[in-house]
């Protein structure tokens, strides 16, 4: 009976951290509705401007519809135009912590509160803030957790699902190798669903695909060149891919193809000055997330697909940042800048969880060495030094993540 009772408390955990976060976000994204000017109010004017009957008027203005769509269909029931936008994004960031929760519960291996108290940090953590380099903390870094953005945070939704999904597909795939061989595959059903959310994703915002679609292509191409005797799988996962690959071609046409005049282009820009501005949104956006894979993450954790294919997106989304810059109207929309922060909060949701279960097992070696047991360590004396640096570390990102909130309630300036 304490067993089942603690079991409903520890899934409690994640529903509680998910209405925590739906009521925060709420209060911050109705607040930033009576903003004109602000990222949220500009997009539920383009919703308003929706009509069902005619729904080529949801693509006047982007290719993303999704949260304008969403939004257009709540304010039919009655409600006003700002408590429709404030709900509709609130719920993308409820879902955003719920599925940072279920991650980090996979990645420690059990439900609990150190894993609900990961997925409720990595969904407040910003860029640490160095005023010297970012001054008004969002300005010139991002943010892992754009709390102005509302197709921005719709889309990191369809993320916190993918990637794992696709990792989960390869995962079925290489159980299976060893006794079905060359016929190993995942289920139809596995490659659909994926496929369905893909797509979804771009119905939200392009920026996460526009950099996990190269990683995923280059990441099952090197698995395809090992394993060539494996094509069904290989073509299965490109078939679950081709939908969302056709639809961000579309996107990109729209974007930069010149296919509405208004819109603007885009040029291949390498200079010295944008490398040191990516190196410093990197550095700033991940340093609690470099230190954990630099000191916590092991070899074996870095072969698992959910590790590889982050790793890679993050990768991926860094050089389109750094190589690729848009032109015209839409030269400051930022859009690379918009993958490369989704990016960041990926890298945060696989090693938050690392750290603070590594951290846990130390604490719990260091209390029974207290008590007389043997205590096996390749680096005793290091060790305290290196788990209150990350301690420090995550801290600064979360208190300035903080501050970034309180920030966008309280600046005069539109977010």
């Amino acid at each position: 009976m304490q067993t089942n009772r603690t079991l409903k408390l520890d899934s409690l955990g994640k529903w509680l951290a998910a209405i925590g976060a739906f009521a925060l976000g709420y209060f911050i994204f109705y607040a930033l509705m009576q903003r004109l000017g602000s990222d949220i109010s500009i997009h539920a004017a383009w919703a308003a401007d929706g009509s069902f009957a005619n729904p080529k008027t949801f693509f006047y203005h982007c290719a993303h519809p999704l949260w304008h769509v969403t939004v257009a269909a709540l304010t039919r029931t009655g409600l006003s135009l700002s408590v429709s936008a404030a709900l509709v994004t609130a719920l993308s960031k409820a879902a955003e912590v719920w599925l940072l929760v279920a991650l980090a519960e996979r990645i420690i291996g059990r439900k609990g509160w150190l894993a609900t108290l990961c997925g409720v940090l990595a969904g407040l953590v910003s860029a640490v803030w160095m005023p010297a380099l970012n001054p008004h903390i969002y300005y010139g870094v991002g943010s892992p957790n754009p709390w102005h953005s509302p197709t921005q945070l719709l889309v990191m939704v369809a993320m916190l699902f993918s990637i794992p999904y696709t990792a989960r597909c390869v995962e079925t795939f290489q159980r299976r190798l060893p006794i079905d061989g060359a016929k190993a595959n995942v289920p139809w059903r596995d490659a659909a669903i994926l496929a369905a959310v893909l797509f979804v994703s771009l119905a939200a915002k392009p920026t996460f695909l526009q950099a996990f679609l190269p990683a995923a292509c280059l990441y099952f191409l090197v698995m395809w060149i090992r394993k060539p005797r494996n094509s069904p799988f290989f073509w299965r996962m490109l078939a679950a891919a081709a939908p969302a690959l056709l639809l961000l071609l579309l996107q990109f046409l729209f974007y930069f193809g010149q296919i509405l005049p208004t819109q603007g282009g885009i040029a291949l820009q390498v200079i010295w000055e944008k490398l040191g501005t990516v190196a410093v949104n990197v550095l700033l956006n991940r340093l609690f997330p470099l230190f954990v894979l630099l000191t916590c993450v092991d070899r074996d954790t870095l072969k698992k697909p959910l590790y590889q294919l982050t790793l890679l997106t993050d990768a991926v989304s860094i050089l389109q940042m750094l190589l690729l810059t848009e032109t015209g109207s839409r030269a400051s929309d930022g859009n690379f800048g918009w993958a490369m922060m989704g990016s960041a909060l990926m890298l945060w949701a696989i090693t938050l969880p690392v750290f603070a279960d590594r951290l846990l097992r130390w604490l719990k070696r260091r209390r029974a060495a207290a008590e007389g047991q043997p205590y096996l360590s390749n680096h005793p004396r290091l060790e305290p030094y290196k788990w209150a640096a990350g301690v420090l570390l995550l801290l600064w990102h979360a208190i300035t993540g903080a501050y970034y909130v309180v920030y966008l309630l309280t600046t005069t300036n539109v977010l």
